[in-house]
């Protein structure tokens, strides 16, 4: 339950003994289920390996959860997730689990998590293709990418772009009235650029999400990040920013808590392109943090209680 919203998820055990922590996961954008599609469902089973305990939640308005997951800016979803973190740790305590909690995010979950991390329960984070810009800086990366890659020219890119950043003004300042009519008014471009995936807010619901999400700045949460991060990237994502991104993580946050890895020949999921796998070692590197990350904090725990004895 998050602000009165029920939430579905699940919480999977490893198959012996004691659970060494547990990694709460987060989808990327639009309507995503607890298995972001098929993306999760490898990698958690690769955590559960490690003896670690993994839990994932549906979206509002997906699977089992209730709402919209339009009404759902990153601020909230970061809300919606540390209640799927009280929910699942008391699960594993009411099991006889307990350990060290981490967080992963892909893509928008990237975001979401960053924001998260700040709850003193949370003691390590994984971005998966998370973005250190905004998301409007990052539409229009990936808008641009989308527009050279139809072979579009480059003049025609850059009044695209323009008209992209004229309906993300528009968003800030104006009602949905009056963005509708500005796509309408530029129908024949608007649905060229939808054609190809581009992210043109035509109905209320998603003006409103918009509103919300287009401006939120990570900087902040990153600058504040107290607890390792492991940044992953894949050298060939169309989406994400990576370099920006990678050099803007390196400028803000405590180089003695940051990990990035770009990864050769990923993609957006850390795939291959040609073959639609992981990429060779993502899923090692991956359970390997999570693993050391569960094994540290265990350390200090055991070293706090010790102290405490100490001290009284």
């Amino acid at each position: 339950m998050s602000d009165g919203v029920t939430l579905g998820g699940s919480l999977w055990l490893p198959d012996i003994g004691a659970t060494q922590g547990l990694l709460l996961m987060h989808p990327g954008s639009g309507p995503s289920d607890r298995d972001n599609d098929v993306l999760f469902p490898p990698i958690r089973a690769a955590v559960l390996a490690r003896n670690v305990a993994v839990c994932s939640f549906d979206k509002r308005g997906v699977g089992g959860s209730e709402g919209r997951w339009t009404d759902a800016g990153i601020l909230t979803q970061a809300a919606d997730l540390l209640a799927g973190l009280a929910a699942a740790r008391a699960a594993l305590v009411d099991a006889g689990h307990d350990g060290p909690v981490g967080l992963f995010g892909h893509s928008q979950g990237g975001w979401v998590v960053l924001e998260a991390a700040g709850d003193p329960q949370v003691e390590f984070v994984i971005t998966n293709s998370g973005p250190a810009v905004t998301p409007a800086e990052q539409e229009r990366y990936s808008t641009r990418n989308r527009l050279v890659a139809a072979s579009w020219s480059s003049d025609d890119v850059d009044d695209a772009l323009a008209f992209l950043d004229l309906i993300f003004e528009l968003v800030d300042s104006q009602p949905f009235e009056k963005g509708a009519a500005v796509l309408q008014e530029h129908r024949a471009l608007a649905d060229r650029l939808a054609a190809l995936g581009a992210f043109l807010p035509d109905l209320p619901e998603l003006w409103s999400f918009a509103k919300a999400i287009l401006r939120h700045d990570p900087r902040h949460a990153i600058q504040s990040l107290t607890v390792p991060l492991l940044a992953l990237y894949g050298a060939r994502d169309p989406i994400v920013p990576v370099a920006q991104s990678a050099t803007l993580l390196g400028s803000l946050a405590d180089p003695k808590l940051l990990n990035v890895r770009v990864l050769p020949d990923g993609d957006h999921r850390l795939h291959e392109p040609a073959s639609d796998q992981f990429v060779p070692d993502y899923l090692m590197t991956v359970a390997d943090f999570v693993e050391v990350q569960c094994r540290l904090g265990q350390s200090r725990k055991a070293s706090a209680k010790i102290n405490w004895k100490l001290c009284t």
